[in-house]
C-alpha cells in the first residue's frame, strides 16, 4: 500500500514537471512571437500607430534587430562568466535545471531589452543619432537581467506615480 502513494506520488510529480515545460515553451514561444512581431519581422504593418489623434503620418512603432542581438549577447555573457567561473558546480545531471535557468535569461534579456529600448525613444533619444547607445543599454539589460528588472520596475512606478520599489 506504501509502494502506491510513493508511485503515485512520483507520477504526479512528473505530470507537474511536464505541465512547467509546456508553460515555458507557451512562455518561449510568445516571446519569439514578440520579438517577430516587434520587428515587424514578416512584414504585416502591425506596428504602425498614428502620430496625433487626428490620425495624420503614421509612426512605425519597431524594435531593431539589433536590440535583440545585443541582448542575447549581454545574456550569454553572464552564462558564460557563472559556467566558467564555477565550472564544476554545474557537471552533475541534477544541475540541468540550474543551467537551463541560466539561460533563461535570454529571452528575459529580449522583453527587457524591447522595453529600455521603447523606454529611451520615449525619453527623446534617436536611435538613428546614437546607436552605441541603444546597442550598450541592450548588452547591459542582458548582462544584468536582475537589475534590469528593478530598474524598468522603478521607472514605471515613477512614470505611474507611485512610490519607489525596494
Amino acid at each position: 500500500m506504501g509502494d502506491s502513494t510513493v508511485e503515485g506520488e512520483a507520477t504526479g510529480q512528473t505530470q507537474v514537471a511536464l505541465d512547467n515545460w509546456v508553460i515555458y515553451g507557451l512562455f518561449g514561444g510568445l516571446t519569439l512571437a514578440g520579438v517577430a512581431v516587434s520587428t515587424d519581422l514578416f512584414g504585416a504593418g502591425i506596428m504602425v500607430a498614428p502620430a496625433d489623434p487626428l490620425g495624420a503620418d503614421p509612426v512605425r512603432l519597431t524594435v531593431p534587430l539589433f536590440v535583440y542581438v545585443h541582448a542575447t549577447l549581454g545574456a550569454l555573457g553572464y552564462v558564460f562568466t557563472k559556467l566558467m567561473t564555477g565550472l564544476e558546480a554545474y557537471d552533475e545531471p541534477g544541475e540541468v535545471r540550474d543551467v537551463i535557468e541560466m539561460g533563461m535569461r535570454i529571452p528575459a534579456a529580449w522583453v527587457l531589452g524591447a522595453g529600455f529600448y521603447l523606454v529611451l525613444v520615449q525619453a527623446g533619444n534617436d536611435p538613428a543619432a546614437d546607436p552605441h547607445l541603444f546597442a550598450t543599454v541592450a548588452f547591459l539589460v542582458g548582462l544584468y537581467v536582475n537589475v534590469a528588472i528593478k530598474s524598468l520596475g522603478s521607472i514605471a512606478d515613477r512614470m505611474l506615480g507611485r512610490g519607489r520599489r525596494s
